[in-house]
C-alpha cells in the first residue's frame, strides 16, 4: 500500500513537471495603446500592423501568469506575483502606432518595424535590451543599471541619458542636435554634424562619429567624449 501511494506521488510529480514543461500558445485582442513596456525577462518581438494582437508563446508558466494589460495607454507585459523558474515567456506584439518602449528587469525587446513618431522615447534598466529603429523629430533615450540600447535610425533632436554601466549604442542613429549626460560607467555612441551638449562623469565614456559643429560637454571624475 505504501509503495502504491509512493508511486502515485511520483507520477503526480511528473505528469506535472511535463505539463509545466509542455510549450503553450494563445493570441489575445488587445485595446489602443501608444508604448509598451516589459518586465521579468519577458522576450518580445514588436511588429507594426493593422490591429493590436499579443501572440504568447510559454513553457514553465501558466499562460494566465503573463499579464497584459493597459495602463494610461501603455501596454504592460509581465508576469503575475510569485516565484517562477526555468520558465520562458515570448511574446509578439501586432501594433497600429507606438512612441514609446521600455525594457525593465532583464527584458529583451526588439522592434522589428521602425518606430515613426514626432516624439518618441526608448527606456532600458536592469540589465534588459531594447533594439529600434526610430524616426523622429525628437528621440529621447534612457539606459540604466546594465542595461543596453541599440538604436538606429534619424532623429532632429537626440536627449541621451545613461547610467550605472549601461550602453547606448547609437552609431548608426544620426541627430542634428544632441543632449548628453553620462555617469557611473556608462557608455554612449552617437553620430552628429550638429551640435552637442552635456556632461560625462564617473569613468563615463561618450563616443561620437561625425564632425559637430560645437561641443559642449563637461567632464569630471574620469568621464570622457571623443570621436570614435
Amino acid at each position: 500500500m505504501k509503495t502504491k501511494t509512493t508511486l502515485l506521488i511520483l507520477s503526480f510529480f511528473l505528469t506535472f513537471g511535463l505539463l509545466q514543461a509542455q510549450t503553450q500558445r494563445e493570441v489575445r485582442s488587445l485595446g489602443a495603446f501608444n508604448a509598451v513596456k516589459v518586465s521579468n525577462a519577458i522576450k518580445v518581438e514588436l511588429v507594426k500592423g493593422s490591429e493590436n494582437k499579443a501572440e504568447l508563446t510559454v513553457s514553465g508558466i501558466e499562460l494566465g501568469k503573463v499579464e497584459t494589460s493597459i495602463v494610461d495607454e501603455t501596454l504592460e507585459i509581465r508576469l503575475a506575483r510569485g516565484n517562477f523558474r526555468n520558465h520562458n515567456v515570448e511574446v509578439k506584439i501586432t501594433y497600429k502606432d507606438i512612441q514609446g518602449i521600455e525594457a525593465l528587469t532583464s527584458a529583451r525587446v526588439i522592434a522589428k518595424s521602425p518606430i515613426e513618431a514626432s516624439e518618441a522615447y526608448l527606456f532600458a534598466s536592469t540589465s534588459a535590451y531594447l533594439e529600434a529603429e526610430v524616426e523622429a523629430d525628437v528621440l529621447n533615450i534612457e539606459a540604466a543599471t546594465n542595461a543596453k540600447i541599440f538604436v538606429t535610425g534619424k532623429v532632429e533632436k537626440l536627449g541621451l541619458r545613461a547610467f550605472t554601466n549601461a550602453e547606448i549604442d547609437g552609431q548608426n542613429l544620426r541627430a542634428n542636435q544632441v543632449e548628453v549626460m553620462a555617469n557611473t560607467a556608462a557608455t554612449v555612441y552617437f553620430r552628429t554634424t550638429g551640435i552637442i551638449e552635456g556632461s560625462a562623469a564617473t569613468a563615463a565614456k561618450i563616443y561620437y562619429k561625425g564632425n559637430p559643429k560645437e561641443i559642449n560637454v563637461k567632464t569630471s571624475t574620469g568621464g570622457t567624449i571623443s570621436r570614435h
